[in-house]
């Protein structure tokens, strides 16, 4: 792997959504949407910069008139860089109706050898092409089909990489992730709970590993959800690069 540019990185880290979504753009930033999903956080969001917002209750009232305008529920992400920002507009937020608060993220670049030992009983293939059994068997049986149509959009992109883990040629887990300009994001890893502790999201990660060894990728990057997976994360080479706080936002439907 080559070495790690953090600006890149945090870049993709906030456009990650136009792989899966459709936007509009704003002097303050993006409002990427998905009307096709609109449970889906990651579809659904503005995202928002701090040096570019000159009026904030501007802003807020553009994004509820926008989303509220398609169905939507408004959510605000700010960019990855602008860290605390959502503590001091605050008042704003909540003024504005907006419930809000930051979450960890711990960026892990593929830096390191891998050391995970695959399940050689789970199958891993590259997928090019949506079949409805990915549906029933993978994210109907993990309680997460919103996320079926963000992937079917994600598949229509030559940057997709789309794996999918078989045992028994039955689709139990599968890994999204997209590159650009060289650089790997991994977006979303999904085990059926059926075959949950059973090696799957270690052999679709090895899988990973191994394709951007072998493909000339040269930077991969994630945050893992939990230790659990930063433990998987880890074993596969996956070194922390940055911690960062992200702002969350969104309309409380109870206002």
């Amino acid at each position: 792997m080559g070495k790690v540019d953090l600006t890149k990185i945090f870049v993709e880290e906030d456009m990650f959504p136009r792989e899966i979504s459709q936007y509009e753009v704003r002097e303050y930033g993006f409002l990427f949407y998905n009307a096709d999903e609109k449970d889906s956080f990651d579809s659904n969001h503005a995202l928002i910069f701090k040096e570019k917002i000159h009026d904030i209750d501007y802003v807020l009232n553009d994004i509820k008139d926008f989303y509220l305008g398609k169905g939507i529920v408004p959510s605000i992400y700010q960019s990855i860089d602008d860290e605390g920002y959502f503590l001091l507009i605050g008042e704003k937020l909540e003024e504005h109706d907006f419930k809000h608060w930051t979450e960890s993220q711990n960026f892990m670049a593929l830096s390191e050898d891998n050391r995970i030992e695959p399940n050689h009983q789970i199958i891993v293939r590259k997928i090019t092409e949506w079949k409805d059994e990915y549906s029933v068997e993978i994210f109907q049986k993990a309680d997460e089909p919103w996320e079926i149509a963000p992937i079917k959009r994600a598949l229509k992109n030559s940057n997709t990489l789309f794996f999918v883990a078989f045992i028994d040629e039955k689709p139990v887990g599968m890994m999204r992730c997209h590159v650009t300009d060289g650089i790997c994001r991994v977006d979303y890893l999904l085990v059926s709970k059926e075959y949950r502790k059973m090696g799957v999201g270690k052999t679709i990660t090895h899988f990973l590993v191994e394709y951007c060894n072998e493909n000339g990728v040269k930077t991969c990057f994630l945050w893992p959800d939990d230790e659990y997976a930063e433990k998987i994360y880890y074993e596969a080479g996956f070194r922390t690069v940055s911690l960062k706080k992200a702002g969350r936002a969104f309309l409380d439907p109870k206002k």
